[in-house]
């Protein structure tokens, strides 16, 4: 396959990029043996502590790759990276903006996670601008979802607005993801048939079918 590079990001600080990273990552070196890299590009390393705790945890059962750069080096690196990978995923800091072009112009998909809240909107439009102006594919994921709220609505409706597309798969705020991380694990190693499990699974099938890979 050609691999591909699938940047996470977002202007507003936690919306979840590093927990989805992790477990799309996991997912596709698990449960689809395509050889996986992630790339941190944020200065607070919290996706290097939880690769660091799998290290530990798994030795060499942990299959999935890791490498850091800045948001500059992050295009550079990434063509390096796709040499020896299927995919790299990137994980890029809150507040990206033109120091963040490079991780944006690498990406075959731009994933844009957002809470359902008017705040997570305000932020979202400027990433959104970026990616447009460079041309990218844009998916928007409605993430930390509480599914009786009526915020999920106006998110529908944010997007619809932005004229961008958007998963049809939405993470539920569910513990499991909170835990796992915790753990140097994710949610499909610690559930089979669980709602987040279920939803991460299919988020990663969405997004191959997206890119077709």
């Amino acid at each position: 396959m050609v691999s591909k590079v699938i940047t996470i990001a977002q202007q507003k600080g936690g919306s979840g990029k590093t927990t989805i990273a992790a477990n799309l990552a996991a997912v596709y070196s698990l449960k689809n043996n395509l050889s996986t890299t992630l790339l941190d590009t944020d200065p607070q390393g919290s996706l290097g502590k939880w690769f660091l705790t799998r290290n530990e945890k798994l030795k060499n059962k942990n299959m999935i790759q890791f490498k850091t750069a800045s948001l500059w080096g992050a295009q550079y690196e990434a063509k390096t990276l796709k040499e020896k990978s299927d995919l790299v995923i990137i994980d890029t800091p809150p507040k990206i903006d033109a120091d963040g072009r490079p991780a944006i112009e690498i990406a075959d998909l731009v994933i844009i996670p957002i809470s359902p809240s008017q705040v997570d909107f305000w932020a979202t439009e400027s990433i959104i601008e970026l990616a447009k102006r460079e041309k990218r594919e844009i998916l928007i994921l409605i993430n930390r979802a509480n599914a009786k709220s009526k915020l999920i609505q106006e998110a529908h409706k944010f997007v619809n607005k932005m004229n961008v597309k958007k998963a049809k798969t939405i993470l539920g705020n569910r513990q499991i993801f909170v835990s796992t991380m915790g753990l140097g694990l994710t949610v499909v190693e610690k559930q089979r048939t669980g709602k987040g499990c279920l939803e991460m699974l299919a988020l990663a099938k969405e997004i191959q079918s997206f890119l077709k890979f």
